[in-house]
């Protein structure tokens, strides 16, 4: 990469201003996720979040996978599942069925995206 680029994001400077995006993004995103479990709290925006990332990574691949790889999204599935699990009480049967549902959509979208493994009907992927 080099000082002056043609595209939006070829340059180091604008590779880095995108790159600084997503790690606001992620970063935040664990923030948050760390107190909605702590505080059992039914409001999260891990599964939001991902998909902003996810779709900055399609318009910007090389700092999605700079910034946030495998390992961060195995990470926010934790996250996810534990918070999902916390809070299954407090939150209408149908909408606890149905956060899960739109959830592993999201990471299969993620999943499928950033890994290149197919998803199942439910959302989980394949082996």
């Amino acid at each position: 990469m080099s000082y002056w680029g043609d595209g939006v994001d070829d340059c180091d400077y604008a590779f880095d201003a995108v790159g600084a995006i997503f790690f606001r993004i992620s970063d935040r995103m664990f923030k948050d996720a760390e107190t909605v479990i702590a505080k059992r709290y039914p409001e999260q925006a891990i599964v939001a979040s991902l998909c902003c990332l996810r779709l900055l990574g399609e318009r910007f691949p090389k700092n999605l996978s700079v910034h946030f790889g495998k390992r961060d999204l195995e990470r926010a599935r934790k996250a996810f599942d534990q918070w999902h699990q916390v809070v299954k009480d407090q939150l209408p049967p149908e909408r606890h069925e149905a956060i899960g549902v739109s959830a592993n959509r999201e990471f299969a979208l993620f999943e499928d995206w950033l890994l290149g493994r197919p998803a199942s009907a439910d959302g989980r992927n394949l082996p």
